[in-house]
């Protein structure tokens, strides 16, 4: 900037500065007369009646350096961003522990899902079990239409009431942590009025006399009976996601025609039209049967997928011993997680040798007989 330029933009700026100095008055309104204003009015008046000439130096002072030095530029258009510590990465959720914070039973759980898949049917065995009624959205396996108000896309999708859980043992977790809360709750108003007459269903939901009713998770009637630990049903329930399901899926695909028996569900739902309906199972059939050694490979399954399997249901029966149950006289979710899993191939080759090749028959039809009836109330 030229000297001259820079002179007639200070003189206009000393004219700027007096002609802003002169005395005003300050203002009189109803907010002036607020209680403890009067400190700041007078400093007001004080700093209106300043000699114009002060002004005027401060002006010119701060005009000359801001005009003259580019480092003093540079700061004042600089914005300052103030340096934050990273934030903290929540825990992740153990989706194999109860939670700590309840919101109460649902009175309504829809479950989105495939059929057969095996993560849905172990939520389905909880509630059945339970005898929780629930609905059910089949999920089309090609378009999965049914989920576009989810950014989730993987099956099963449970929304219970106003809260939508995505996990199917997160699932479970939750639920079983609701009905163990209500269960306590129960018996504690019992307790002072306990009756030999024995204890009523502790949910609205219970088949008066079942046994899952009479004889919640918790207790069990026989002491020669010993219950499992919660870190013994943790690990089964582990067991179940990261070596079962990964075992029974690459065995149900591992040929053309199971894999096929496995998607001819589609057309029993009726849920579908007729070309929807063979266009997912035919696609989805060759699909997975196309995908099954790299499933195998993904899943770190090695040598005979049969042989494969076997182990898993000796391993299962070892586990049990001499109980009925891994929960000891009544299924815990260990045993409804193995139950759901196992159901979901009921039909297919895969079903019929794991039951004939192993011991695990007495126990599923155990399983069966406790499980009973399906709660489900609707399906869309």
């Amino acid at each position: 900037m030229s000297g001259r330029i820079r002179l007639l933009s200070g003189v206009k700026l000393l004219h700027s500065a007096v002609t802003s100095s002169k005395t005003v008055a300050p203002r009189a309104d109803r907010w002036s007369t607020l209680p403890g204003l009067a400190g700041y009015q007078q400093s007001t008046e004080r700093a209106a009646t300043r000699p114009a000439a002060i002004v005027a130096l401060g002006s010119l002072a701060a005009y000359a350096y801001y005009t003259n030095s580019t480092t003093a530029l540079a700061e004042a258009n600089s914005v300052v961003v103030p340096t934050l510590e990273p934030a903290a990465t929540p825990p992740p959720v153990d989706v194999y522990l109860r939670p700590a914070v309840l919101k109460g039973l649902p009175r309504e759980v829809i479950l989105y899902q495939y059929e057969v898949c095996p993560f849905c049917c172990k939520v389905k065995a909880f509630l059945d079990y339970h005898k929780i009624p629930y609905r059910t959205v089949e999920v089309s396996p090609l378009s999965k239409k049914e989920l576009k108000w989810s950014e989730h896309r993987k099956v099963p999708i449970a929304v219970l009431d106003d809260d939508i859980l995505q996990d199917s043992s997160l699932i479970i977790s939750r639920l079983a942590a609701e009905i163990e809360a209500g269960q306590s709750s129960q018996q504690a108003q019992q307790q002072p009025q306990a009756s030999s007459s024995g204890s009523k269903s502790w949910m609205p939901w219970s088949k008066k006399g079942s046994k899952s009713a009479a004889q919640p998770e918790t207790q069990v009637s026989d002491s020669s009976v010993g219950t499992t630990s919660r870190e013994e049903e943790a690990y089964w329930r582990q067991w179940v996601d990261a070596r079962l399901v990964k075992v029974i899926t690459v065995n149900i695909y591992g040929t053309a025609k199971e894999a096929f028996q496995t998607f001819d569900y589609i057309s029993a739902t009726g849920k579908f039209n007729w070309f929807e309906a063979e266009s997912a199972r035919v696609a989805g059939a060759v699909m997975m049967w196309g995908i099954s050694n790299k499933l195998k490979k993904k899943y770190g399954i090695e040598g005979n997928l049969r042989e494969e399997l076997y182990l898993c249901g000796d391993q299962w029966v070892e586990a049990l011993g001499d109980r009925d149950f891994l929960g000891g006289n009544q299924p815990n979710l260990a045993d409804l997680a193995v139950f759901g899993v196992v159901k979901s191939v009921t039909g297919t080759d895969t079903f019929m040798d794991l039951m004939h090749r192993t011991q695990i028959g007495k126990w599923y039809e155990r399983m069966m007989a406790q499980v009973g009836d399906s709660s489900r109330v609707s399906a869309n």
